[in-house]
């Protein structure tokens, strides 16, 4: 393999034509070779705009083809495992959107498979990648707010003004939902911070009777030494992507956690560091392409035969707490992990 990663892309899903493959094709390391989808004529002006190699019908073909070595997956959650193992089998490493699986087990089943096959697999976590967060860790870890013992993470974009019903988001079989679409990332968020994994947590579901998803999930996760996380996700909310650190000496704000710089947003990130008697800080974080970040910390892995940056094991801690979420609001109850 040479020091350029050639990429494979299977389907022609948003985050791919809108984020994922530019950043490919401007990272340092990469480039798309071959694009899969099941109309390869209606996608010939944007490979010409992307510079993309080749364009096919179908994703066994990009599995396939010598030219590719590795595979980003954009298809809807009930898709993963299958093209995800499918690539395993053909050893070739995968870079797949979250959430990796639909259930805990699904991802441990993949995640099992690509280790047998001495392969790589990472989940499109590509928030973990901006700067910000190393930002924020640098704080937590001088000691400036105290001890840890909250954290607030939130995810919420309006999609019900009105609904698309073509929205895979809205789909049942395809692993639609808020929880599985957003929720993932408020968890992951409260994890990160911790450095650990919830004991149990108490979770309720705002459930949409005609498409049969959750349209907004609500947890709040018990973490050992009695702290505590909120994590939160909504289809009919504007509040974007936030997190909150609170601590014994203060707090700090990450007012764009999750998406800085997406659409007419502004690129710049921000850390706000509050004392205990409600002075403000404000640090501005550069822009920052935390996709082209993500994709160049794979293919740096994957040519270097390095373990790459999130392995399958924090997926599938972070699968359990979704898992145990779902369970919660099903039963009305707390659910321990």
């Amino acid at each position: 393999m040479g020091r350029k990663l050639r990429w494979g892309v299977l389907g022609a899903a948003g985050i791919a034509k809108g984020v994922l493959i530019p950043a490919i094709q401007a990272s340092r390391n990469g480039a798309v070779a071959v694009l899969g989808t099941r109309d390869p004529a209606a996608l010939g002006a944007f490979a010409a705009e992307h510079r993309i190699g080749r364009v096919v019908t179908g994703y066994e073909a990009v599995i396939a083809n010598p030219d590719v070595d590795a595979l980003y997956i954009p298809l809807p959650n009930s898709l993963h495992s299958e093209w995800a193992e499918r690539a395993a089998d053909a050893g070739k490493p995968v870079l797949c959107e979250k959430p990796l699986a639909m259930t805990a087990a699904e991802a441990e089943r993949m995640a099992a498979r690509f280790a047998g096959k001495r392969v790589p697999l990472m989940e499109g976590f590509m928030y973990r990648f901006h700067p910000q967060h190393a930002r924020v860790q640098a704080i937590i870890d001088s000691g400036e707010i105290g001890e840890l013992t909250e954290v607030h993470a939130h995810l919420s974009v309006d999609l019900m003004n009105p609904p698309d019903p073509k929205n895979v988001r809205f789909a049942p079989p395809l692993g639609g939902g808020a929880l599985l679409d957003m929720g993932c990332y408020a968890v992951s968020i409260a994890r990160m911070i911790f450095g650990a994994e919830p004991t149990r947590v108490l979770a309720w579901q705002s459930l949409d009777s005609t498409f049969g998803v959750d349209i907004a999930t609500s947890a709040v996760l018990e973490f050992p030494g009695g702290r505590v996380a909120s994590a939160s996700c909504s289809f009919k909310g504007n509040g974007q992507g936030f997190y909150r650190v609170i601590g014994r000496k203060g707090m700090i704000d990450v007012p764009r956690g999750i998406l800085p710089g997406l659409g007419e947003r502004s690129a710049e990130a921000l850390v706000v560091v509050i004392d205990g008697n409600g002075r403000r800080r404000e640090e501005e974080i550069a822009p920052a392409d935390q996709y082209r970040l993500m994709v160049e910390a794979f293919a740096d892995a994957v040519i270097d035969s390095r373990p790459v940056p999130l392995s399958p094991s924090d997926s599938i801690a972070n699968m359990r707490v979704l898992d145990a979420i779902a369970a919660s609001a099903a039963k009305g109850a707390a659910v321990s992990l």
